[in-house]
């Protein structure tokens, strides 16, 4: 399995997301809507993804019925 660069991204950003929610349990970080905003664009960046990988495989599939 070959890992693209936006997964290393995805992974970093969302290992960053976690660290400062649980700093914001323990009493820091970031103010709650910063943690919001990060979480949603992490889900952002996985659904780009999925669907991203969902249209390559389509597109594989659609070259063997050729």
């Amino acid at each position: 399995m070959k890992i693209d660069w936006i997964d290393v991204l995805l992974i970093l950003f969302g290992l960053f997301i976690a660290y400062q929610l649980l700093l914001k349990i323990i009493g820091g970080s970031w103010q709650s809507e910063a943690i919001v905003i990060g979480l949603l664009m992490l889900n952002l960046g996985l659904t780009w993804k999925l669907a991203l990988n969902s249209y390559k495989l389509d597109m594989k599939f659609d070259l063997e019925k050729i």
